[in-house]
């Protein structure tokens, strides 16, 4: 995209790229010379992403778990009308989703640590395990761990 100059550099590697009669300096961070509208609208309501939103911590207890220690509950049980839908589901841990059982809130005297919503998408949450270059760090909007 730099070389058909759709894109710039503003930030490159210490590497080149050559070409039978040219050499570039690889790019790292490009911007577009113009503005490509493009929404990562769609959040997948499944397991894994509902562990990733409540970031495996149980919300009755508060405790943290491994993925394989971590289930999935309904607050509005299945068998009373609950959807799964991220209003509706929550990471918890086994003790305290038997001890809810197939009762609400209510009747559980349970509560929430946090309300459960629907996150917002992001490409960051497609890069979670990627090692992302440190020169990208000054350019995104959200924290990134590597």
């Amino acid at each position: 995209m730099c070389i058909i100059g759709k894109a710039r550099a503003i930030e490159s590697h210490n590497k080149e790229i050559k070409t039978i009669s040219e050499s570039f300096t690889l790019p790292s961070v490009i911007v577009l010379n113009r503005y490509v509208k493009y929404r990562f609208s769609y959040v997948a309501c499944n397991k894994s992403n509902i562990f990733f939103r409540d970031q495996n911590k149980c919300q009755y207890c508060g405790n943290y778990k491994d993925d394989k220690l971590m289930t999935l509950d309904h607050v509005l049980p299945k068998s009373l009308g609950g959807l799964n839908t991220w209003e509706n589901l929550v990471a918890a841990c086994k003790k305290c989703n038997q001890k809810k059982g197939n009762k609400t809130l209510q009747e559980s005297g349970m509560k929430l640590l946090k309300k459960p919503k629907k996150p917002k998408a992001s490409i960051l949450r497609f890069l979670k395990g990627q090692k992302i270059d440190p020169q990208w760090k000054n350019y995104l909007w959200e924290q990134v761990d590597n």
